[in-house]
C-alpha cells in the first residue's frame, strides 16, 4: 500500500482516516435530528397537534410561573408535549400533557 511506504504518507492517511470517522459519526445524528423537527412541524401543519403556543396558554392558566422548556415527542399512541415550568415559588414542575388534547396526563413537581 502506498500509505505504508513512507512516514509523512503514513500520518496523511490515518488523519484521514481519523476525519472520515468522525464524519460518519457526525452525519447521521445530525439527520435524525432533522427529521425528527421535520415530523414534529408536519404533525403540526397536519392537526395532529396542537401548536406549542395553545399548549403554553393551557398550562399558563393552571401553573404560573415561567416556562423553562417545552419538547414535544412521539409517544406510544401519539405526540406528547413535556413543559418544564420554574413556579413562583422556585420549584420546578414537568407536565407531560397530550399534545393532540392539550390535557396533562401527569405532572411532577409543584405548581402554584
Amino acid at each position: 500500500m502506498l500509505c505504508w511506504r513512507s512516514p509523512s504518507l503514513l500520518r496523511f492517511c490515518r488523519i484521514g482516516a481519523l476525519c472520515g470517522v468522525l464524519i460518519a459519526a457526525l452525519v447521521p445524528h445530525s439527520a435524525r435530528a432533522d427529521s425528527d423537527q421535520d415530523r414534529a412541524r408536519k404533525a403540526v401543519e397536519q392537526g395532529q397537534v396542537l401548536p406549542l403556543n395553545a399548549v403554553l396558554k393551557s398550562i399558563r392558566h393552571q401553573c404560573k410561573g415561567r416556562v423553562l422548556d417545552a419538547q414535544l415527542f412521539p409517544g406510544g399512541r401519539g405526540w406528547v408535549y413535556r413543559v418544564r415550568v420554574l413556579a413562583r415559588d422556585g420549584q420546578v414542575a414537568d407536565i407531560v400533557l397530550d399534545a393532540q388534547s392539550g390535557q396533562i396526563m401527569g405532572m411532577s413537581g409543584a405548581c402554584s
